[in-house]
C-alpha cells in the first residue's frame, strides 16, 4: 500500500522530471507532445494546406525563388505571412497592393537588413543586384509528397499578385515541381494552374 508521507517525495521527482523534459526540448528545439519547445508553433497540421511563396526578378528578368516570404519585410517571419495575406488576399484596393509591392522592393534594394531573433534577413540576389519584379503565390503543400526542403515542390500553385513595372517577368514564370501524384502545376492564374 502506497503510505501518504512519500506522496510530496512523489510529486517533486515527477514535477522535476517533467520540467527536466520540458527543459531538455526547449533547449534542443525539439516538439513532442505535451512537450513543446514554443507553445506557439505546436499544433496540428492538415493533411494539406495553403502557404505563401514569392519570386523575386532582377532587372533581367533572372529569378530568384519560389521561397518563402520572410525575407520581404524586417518584422518577424510568422508576422510577415499575415501581413501579405492582409494587403493582398484580403484588401481589393489594386493601388494599395501596387503600392505596397513598391515599397517592399524599394526597401529590399536600399536598406537590407540582417538576420537576427525570429526576423529573417532581407532576400538579396546572390550577384547583389537590385530587385526589379516580385510575384506572390498561394501554393498547396503536402507533409507527405511535397520536399520541405524544396519550396519549389508543391501540389498546386496560384498566382496572387504580379508587381512588375519593368516588365522583366517572361511568360513562364517560376519552375514549380509537382509533387507525387499532384495536379498539374504553372506560373499562371489564380486557382488550379
Amino acid at each position: 500500500m502506497f503510505r501518504t508521507r512519500h506522496l510530496p517525495a512523489v510529486i517533486l521527482g515527477t514535477a522535476t522530471a517533467y520540467l527536466g523534459a520540458q527543459l531538455w526540448h526547449t533547449v534542443r528545439d525539439r516538439n513532442r507532445w505535451p512537450f513543446c519547445a514554443y507553445n506557439m508553433f505546436n499544433y496540428r497540421v492538415p493533411e494539406t494546406w495553403e502557404q505563401l511563396r514569392i519570386v523575386l526578378y532582377d532587372d533581367r528578368g533572372r529569378t530568384t525563388g519560389p521561397q518563402d516570404p520572410w525575407g520581404l519585410l524586417p518584422v518577424e517571419f510568422f508576422r510577415v505571412v499575415s501581413i501579405l495575406e492582409s494587403v493582398l488576399i484580403g484588401n481589393q484596393d489594386e493601388k494599395l497592393k501596387e503600392a505596397f509591392c513598391e515599397r517592399t522592393l524599394r526597401r529590399l534594394n536600399t536598406a537590407r537588413w540582417p538576420d537576427f531573433d525570429e526576423v529573417r534577413a532581407s532576400a538579396a540576389l546572390p550577384d547583389g543586384r537590385p530587385f526589379a519584379a516580385l510575384e506572390v503565390y498561394l501554393v498547396e503543400v503536402d507533409a507527405v509528397r511535397c520536399d520541405p526542403r524544396d519550396r519549389a515542390s508543391v501540389l498546386s500553385a496560384g498566382l496572387l499578385h504580379r508587381h512588375d513595372p519593368g516588365r522583366v517577368t517572361g511568360p513562364d514564370g517560376p519552375r514549380w515541381r509537382p509533387a507525387a501524384g499532384s495536379r498539374a502545376v504553372s506560373g499562371g492564374v489564380r486557382g488550379d494552374v
